[in-house]
């Protein structure tokens, strides 16, 4: 649910015609947010969030109690797109979009290229949070989770890519530092079959913390501008009080305003 920050600085964005990326990479609801901008459809974002995600299909304690999917973000996904159409063709006449999954196996990030005949297998894997997703989705012979697992921020792989000057849209405030897993346990019982990933669990606050330093001190030939929440953002992962949410998007909102205002005037 803290995409809806990231709903609202893409609704500038695409208000103010800002497509100057030769790449843009989404990971979880940063990914379905990126396609509905790079389709020229951003505003769709803010609906999905507002109208569909705090829905009982979607978030259902219950269901997970009686052995289902707490967040069902197939559901979601393939529901959105039936309400909030995409124009897909427009991935590929645009700027690329490359969606971030973790494979199961190896416990590594892979970055796909969204194309119609993947949209819907990579938006369901990059949103497939681990523990609360129960059947994790499958692309030709591997099963994956949520690209966040691995890369939450791949700023490091776009700088592989080439990009020099780049853009991040986070979804927590700066300066946060995401805390240690609590419970390993868990991790350890629910995915005994995948060494690798679990390994990948229990480092996933540390390769966070990792990235927020690359953005603090990237190389020097590359320039980053961070788009951030506020510290007082009050949409936390599975916030379903609309008023707070609005706020949160409204927030997106200012901080995008507050972004053309001083970088792209000074670019």
């Amino acid at each position: 649910m803290r995409g809806i920050f990231a709903a609202g600085v893409l609704d500038i964005f695409q208000q103010q015609q800002y497509y100057p990326f030769d790449l843009v990479v989404g990971v979880s609801a940063g990914a379905t947010s990126a396609a509905g901008y790079l389709t020229g459809n951003a505003e769709r974002n803010r609906r999905i969030i507002l109208r569909m995600a705090t829905q009982r299909d979607f978030f259902n304690p219950l269901r997970f109690v009686m052995k289902g999917h707490m967040t069902d973000v197939k559901w979601l996904w393939c529901e959105s797109r039936e309400r909030y159409p995409l124009n897909i063709d427009a991935l590929s006449q645009q700027v690329p979009l490359q969606v971030a999954i973790t494979n199961m196996h190896t416990g590594r990030a892979e970055y796909h290229q969204a194309t119609a005949d993947n949209i819907d297998e990579l938006m369901e894997a990059t949103c497939a949070l681990p523990l609360v997703y129960r059947t994790p989705p499958q692309l030709e012979d591997d099963f994956y989770v949520d690209g966040g697992v691995a890369d939450a921020i791949p700023i490091q792989h776009a700088y592989q890519q080439g990009c020099r000057d780049i853009t991040v849209i986070l979804s927590q405030s700066w300066g946060y530092q995401k805390p240690e897993e609590k419970t390993p346990w868990m991790t350890d019982k629910m995915f005994a079959d995948y060494p690798a990933l679990i390994n990948t669990i229990h480092q996933r606050s540390a390769t966070y913390n990792e990235t927020l330093k690359f953005i603090a001190n990237p190389p020097a030939d590359c320039k980053i501008q961070v788009i951030a929440p506020p510290a007082d953002f009050p949409v936390k992962r599975l916030t379903m009080n609309k008023a707070r949410l609005i706020k949160g998007y409204r927030m997106g909102r200012q901080c995008a305003q507050q972004y053309f205002s001083q970088y792209t005037q000074a670019a």
